[in-house]
């Protein structure tokens, strides 16, 4: 009913065009080949004074008086072959959708990424067109980023990334230049929801995975820089599937100058975690709405509110568990049955207000105000009485895949009562200003942090009438912690970066420095970081060669600073990582088809690092700094029309990560984030007599993380995951594309509407995200063994999409 309703008041919304009488009136949408709209495509009429411009969406309207003659509509446009096309200009409306083709001896002539060039060479674009395609459990923005080199994740569930040897604590992301941040609490992808990023209200979308300028600090690894719309004509959508389900709106008024754009969104995957082998009621409930508001008070001066509320719900009561695991030597299967439920939920408001002002000088500047704040709450009170028997594994045996020996049984309970809550006030100016061949940016950022964090957990294990950990005196609980923390705290920042621009005998050489200050109260440091980077451009156009990189302090969050008991380190500083990225961008053609390689060979020195293991998605620091060392790697990447008219790509990542414990003497062991290699693919293809028809197929492989005992202090003694492998098809079914003429009157009310059906895990692979460890006692002998039970992440699962946009 709500999706019923929310459709009546669109298409009550919608605003039809009718013709003057007396005059010819020509309308339609421009679009490419792939069925996006083209904006500032020139439409006139030869040898009449009459002409017009399409708009962001590809719309024209052009209305001249009739006189009943022939002549021809010229449509043109850079990199685009023009069109004529003849009409009668009888007094009617004439609905004519343009298709263009691309010039490919025009592309090559055109610089399409100064600016990204000029000040930021290691930051790239990524097409916003590409990321609605890939098909993906969770439909948020960070699963494209995976697919890019030097970015991995190992969970479909979650949408946390690493990069280039980094932890999910190391990732910057902004919207609007408002830094974005993510719950603390949560310890597995399946609890996680939506991310703040809603891609139906996303304009573009820049990502650096190292090397980036001072503008953006303070974390090691990378940035994720997104900007929302700036909406000027009235459009939506609805996006309705079994996974996720989203509207939007956006538009302005007549005279332009109040804007409004606003999204809200609701997801749910309840029936793809019935693929775990943790059967039971599974209630995940997650949504958001966001609005960003934005008045013109003069041609040059503008304010806007940026405004949104997320709300993650996750209930769990589990009834059992079957798991089978092992080799073909050693084969087990653990049978677990459970009592109890888990209530956890992760709330967050973000509201931001922002003041744009221009000059005729080219000075801009921006002033932001921002106020975040979150509640996470966890409760689960669970116990799991298990049996964990080796099974016949021998081929041919009347007993194959039976319980053969039992090798432990027990029972746990875990319990939880947790509670942390962020209060985060910010300030952040912006300046900019354009002279001559140099740009200066600068800016500054005063932040006042309120962390409140209540933490009551602990476990009971037994195993065959002992409880571990043992004690002859009385019962002891394992993995206990309890603490009341209330911390306070201040941060300071500031930036300066001229970008200089020379030219000479057409070699285009761009050269960029700045440095960035910071100052946290907790710890008194103020730190330094210089960043340099140098662009090459030769007269072709066809090639970029760069090199960038510098300094990056990270200083600590909340979690770096807790001891897995849950107590504060008051000493505990700054990380630092030295990056070192040199780069190189390639066009060419095979063919007539454009391809675009792009490489990149870096080194990042770290130091003052703190260790930390994985809990499936949850970090665990060890809160010192106590650790030294470097990551290394090679990324590849090529992009172009496979297919013509469909943008396909493959990814590489060669990394060698490694830290090292000051002072232990057992020298570099692997980072928990290293993954040796990874290789992505997204391809497209389609029916060559009926393009409508697409198939969409997106493969990941990556080599598995180094993953230690819980039971173990040191961080060398590892072993590693089995790789993760996984491959994700979709079909999609154009019925309705903007360029397209249609009889049938309920589909005329839309721009376009595309029907898909995703297929995730196609090959059905079981991957491990993390372990449940396994202590059994010998009644016999009383010696205990510690088991690795993986716990596995989804199986085959269907997904129907619809979108309509209008």
């Amino acid at each position: 009913m709500p999706r019923t309703v929310t459709l009546i008041f669109f298409l009550l919304l919608f605003d039809l065009i009718y013709a003057q009488q007396g005059n010819t009136v020509i309308k339609g949408i421009v679009t490419d080949t792939s069925g996006y709209p083209v904006s500032l495509v020139n439409i006139g009429i030869k040898g009449l004074p009459y002409g017009t411009y399409t708009g962001e969406d590809g719309s024209y309207l052009l209305s001249f008086t009739a006189d009943n003659n022939d002549h021809i509509l010229v449509v043109s446009s850079i990199s685009y072959k023009s069109r004529e096309i003849r009409f009668t200009a009888t007094p009617d409306t004439l609905v004519l959708n343009i298709r263009l083709e691309t010039d490919i001896t025009e592309l090559q002539d055109v610089t399409v990424r100064e600016f990204t060039y000029r000040e930021a060479p290691s930051l790239k674009n990524i097409p916003m067109r590409d990321i609605m395609l890939i098909p993906s459990v969770s439909g948020n923005i960070e699963k494209m980023l995976i697919s890019l080199p030097g970015v991995n994740s190992g969970n479909e569930l979650s949408n946390q990334y690493t990069v280039r040897g980094g932890n999910y604590d190391e990732n910057l992301v902004y919207v609007n230049d408002v830094e974005i941040y993510r719950p603390v609490l949560i310890k597995t992808g399946r609890q996680e929801g939506l991310s703040f990023l809603n891609p139906d209200l996303i304009r573009s979308v820049m990502f650096s995975p190292g090397g980036f300028n001072a503008s953006y600090g303070d974390r090691m690894s990378s940035v994720l820089d997104i900007t929302y719309k700036n909406p000027l004509d009235f459009k939506g959508s609805v996006n309705m599937g079994l996974l996720t389900n989203s509207a939007h709106i956006e538009g302005s008024t007549v005279n332009k100058k109040l804007s409004y754009l606003a999204g809200v969104r609701f997801k749910t995957n309840r029936f793809l975690l019935q693929t775990l082998d943790t059967k039971g009621n599974y209630k995940p409930s997650f949504y958001d709405l966001q609005s960003l508001l934005k008045y013109r008070l003069s041609e040059k001066t503008s304010i806007s509110l940026l405004g949104s509320y997320n709300s993650n719900t996750y209930t769990f009561t589990p009834y059992s568990r079957s798991s089978s695991f092992g080799n073909y030597l050693e084969a087990y299967q653990l049978f677990v049955l459970y009592q109890g439920k888990e209530t956890d939920s992760y709330n967050s408001l973000n509201i931001a207000l922002s003041l744009n002002t221009e000059s005729g000088s080219g000075l801009t500047n921006k002033f932001i105000l921002h106020y975040y704040n979150s509640t996470e709450s966890e409760n689960y009170d669970i116990r799991g009485s298990y049996s964990l028997n080796m099974t016949d594994k021998n081929t041919g045996s009347e007993n194959l895949g039976d319980s053969i020996m039992n090798v432990g049984i027990g029972s746990w309970l875990k319990h939880a009562r947790n509670l942390l809550q962020f209060d985060i006030f910010t300030f952040r100016y912006k300046g900019r200003w354009e002279y001559s061949d140099n740009i200066l940016n600068w800016g500054i950022k005063l932040s006042h942090e309120l962390t409140n964090d209540r933490l009551r957990e602990w476990e009971k294990t037994d195993s065959a009438g002992y409880s571990i950990p043992y004690s002859p005196e009385g019962l002891l609980l394992g993995n206990v912690i309890i603490s009341d923390t209330i911390l306070p705290g201040k941060r300071v920042e500031a930036y300066l970066i001229d970008s200089y621009t020379l030219n000479i005998a057409d070699h285009r050489l761009i050269f960029s420095g700045g440095a960035r200050l910071s100052y946290w109260s907790f710890s008194g440091e103020l730190l330094f970081s210089p960043r340099l980077s140098l662009s090459w451009r030769p007269p072709s156009g066809k090639i970029q060669a760069y090199i960038s990189g510098g300094t990056y302090y990270q200083t600590p969050f909340y979690r770096e600073m807790r001891y897995p008991s849950g107590e504060i380190n008051i000493s505990v500083r700054a990380q630092k990582s030295v990056h070192t990225v040199i780069g190189s961008v390639y066009d060419f053609s095979f063919g007539t088809t454009p391809f675009h390689l792009s490489a990149e060979l870096y080194y990042k020195d770290l130091s003052n690092i703190i260790p930390y293991k994985y809990d499936n998605v949850r970090i665990i620091y060890s809160a010192e700094n106590s650790a030294r060392g470097f990551v290394r790697g090679f990324d590849l990447k090529i992009n172009g029309e496979f297919v013509k008219n469909a943008e396909s790509w493959i990814s590489l990542s060669l990394m060698d990560a490694r830290h090292n414990i000051d002072g232990d003497d057992y020298g570099f062991f692997p980072a928990p984030s290293d993954t040796r290699f990874s290789v992505n693919l997204f391809f497209q293809d389609y029916f060559p007599s009926n393009p409508e028809y697409r198939a969409h197929i997106n493969l990941h492989y990556s080599t598995g993380i180094p993953v230690s005992s819980p039971f173990s202090d040191r961080y060398d003694s590892y072993n590693r995951m089995p790789s993760y492998r996984r491959v994700d098809l979709g079909f999609t079914r154009v019925i309705k594309s903007r360029s397209s003429t249609v009889n049938n009157s309920f589909l005329k009310l839309f721009d376009e509407v595309i029907a898909g059906f995703e297929v995730f895990n196609l090959l059905d692979i079981r991957n491990t995200i993390s372990y449940n460890w396994l202590t059994t006692v010998n009644n016999l002998s009383g010696e205990s063994r510690q088991y690795a039970v993986p716990n596995y992440l989804t199986g085959r699962s269907l997904n129907l999409r619809l979108l309509i946009s209008f």
